[in-house]
């Protein structure tokens, strides 16, 4: 049995994750920025995709140069396959026309796991293809990005898994990490009133086979050192999602709901 399959998952809150999507986006805050996300897609769906990330990074003030550190780990739950990513990223800045320009590379470690106990074949339960008990492997993996940005507004490009791992479990069963490439942009409006703003973004993760673009409009009111937000995402062809959430003493606590627009 051999699987081919995008590894990384989407989030409602990709503006948030720099450092997952781009190994260039560690450091991007200037300061020690931890997050965690847990996205919980087609609930009520037995065996439906689960998918949670801790990520964290921060800038290496002991060194002489911008130099930033960034750790994460994900874990990925779909059906009788369960996916794990542990990566560390490094990043270089430097100081252009106003703004950052980051270069960043990751090194990861990829696991992939198939647990048939709760797969039903019915009468091809000694399809040979389907291991008997659960399987799994390991591979590294390699991934670059870059990043400028600047008072007002910020772009980004990276790849990942460019060496397209192939990671064997068992005897018969292979998964193929395919490369992809992430595109984001975004920026900070700000209005009349300064405790208001207009924050759009936009994310295209491809493997030049199949893609999901995502465009966010987001509107922010900062007033007594709270942030409150919310907005609204359209995936053409896949979903819209709602959102909102507050940001205070740099712990930010969000929400978001995708509703799915095309068919199952």
């Amino acid at each position: 049995l051999k699987v081919h399959a995008q590894y990384d998952v989407h989030f409602t809150h990709y503006w948030k994750m720099q450092n997952f999507y781009n190994p260039a986006g560690a450091g991007a805050s200037g300061k020690l920025h931890a997050f965690a996300a847990y996205s919980n897609q087609l609930s009520g769906f037995e065996g439906n995709p689960k998918s949670m990330l801790i990520n964290g990074d921060l800038p290496l003030s002991m060194f002489k140069g911008d130099h930033s550190l960034g750790l994460g780990v994900l874990n990925d739950e779909i059906g009788m396959f369960t996916n794990q990513h542990l990566f560390i990223n490094y990043a270089y800045g430097l100081k252009l026309f106003g703004g950052r320009l980051a270069v960043g590379a990751q090194l990861g470690l990829l696991n992939a796991k198939i647990d048939p106990k709760e797969l039903n074949l019915g009468e091809n339960s000694d399809d040979p293809a389907f291991p008997s008990s659960a399987v799994d492997g390991n591979k590294f993996d390699f991934g670059a990005g870059v990043l400028f940005e600047h008072k007002y507004f910020y772009v980004g490009a990276s790849a990942l898994h460019i060496n397209a791992p192939l990671i064997e479990m068992g005897e018969k069963n292979q998964f193929q990490v395919d490369p992809y490439f992430n595109f984001t942009a975004g920026g900070n409006i700000p209005l009349k009133n300064p405790l208001l703003s207009i924050q759009p973004s936009m994310q295209l993760m491809t493997d030049f086979v199949s893609w999901r673009a995502d465009i966010t409009a987001r509107g922010a009111y900062n007033y007594n050192e709270k942030l409150l937000f919310g907005g609204a995402t359209y995936s053409p062809g896949t979903s819209v999602t709602l959102f909102a959430g507050i940001e205070f003493l740099n712990i930010t606590i969000s929400y978001g709901y995708e509703l799915f627009t095309s068919g199952l």
